[in-house]
């Protein structure tokens, strides 16, 4: 019935009986994928299947799809809603699908082009989102995140005026990293290893680890995934830094 649907994995959920009734029960870590590209919900799914913690992922091309599924009983533990640019996420969309799965949290995910349509996307029903400029490993532990009930925000969306230029804001911690601590990180938000990084700024694999202890030390993060979002609220300067540093 729905021949355009790439799928990995069964489409319906287990289902449980209690007493004469039959419920629903949705399947750990399923995850929906609306994107009207092909080509990234592949990716996406490939990618997802290759983490330790692996996801189940049902991909459609339109939110209309989905909730023809959802109709059908399908549970999924969270949505993820996306496009090329914020822009090109439909906010009709967004009241679709709550209208349809209101318990199921929806991530958006695109180039962060406009801030100011970013925030209008939370505030109309998503629960997070996540800038196509922060690495697979963000979006591995913001998908965790929101499937435990909670929300995903990056700092530069969170806070009036977020997307300012680095050196417009005062009173943050980058100023207590060194250049080279500063290279290390924006390679850190492109989901890069550390070996990746070595490579990229010529430096032993050994030196890289002690850059990114330094690094969560004085951001005061727990680890590098918490680093990589912060990196968000300096997005240009570590763009920037990232550019220089492959040169």
């Amino acid at each position: 019935m729905f021949d355009s649907f790439s799928t990995i994995g069964e489409l319906v959920p287990n289902r449980v009986s209690v007493g004469s009734a039959e419920f629903v029960e949705p399947a750990r870590r399923h995850l929906a994928i609306v994107d009207s590209s092909a080509l990234r919900r592949d990716c996406l799914k490939l990618a997802l299947s290759q983490q330790a913690r692996r996801w189940r992922v049902t991909d459609v091309e339109t939110a209309a799809d989905l909730v023809r599924l959802l109709r059908q009983g399908t549970g999924f533990s969270v949505i993820l809603l996306g496009a090329a640019t914020c822009r090109h996420i439909d906010i009709s969309d967004l009241a679709l699908l709550a209208a349809a799965a209101p318990q199921t949290p929806v991530l958006a995910i695109a180039d962060c082009d406009d801030t100011e349509r970013a925030r209008m996307i939370l505030r109309s029903g998503a629960r997070g989102f996540l800038p196509m400029s922060l690495g697979l490993k963000v979006l591995v532990a913001a998908l965790e995140r929101m499937r435990t009930g909670g929300t995903f925000v990056p700092l530069v969306l969170s806070e009036p005026g977020g997307d300012a230029p680095m050196r417009e804001m005062s009173g943050l911690p980058w100023q207590a990293l060194t250049r080279r601590q500063r290279d290390v990180l924006a390679l850190i938000s492109e989901g890069r290893s550390n070996k990746l990084i070595a490579d990229a700024l010529g430096m032993s694999e050994s030196t890289v680890k002690a850059h990114v202890k330094q690094i969560i030390r004085r951001l005061h993060v727990v680890n590098r995934t918490q680093a990589a979002l912060l990196a968000t609220r300096g997005g240009r300067h570590v763009d920037a830094a990232a550019r220089a540093a492959v040169a």
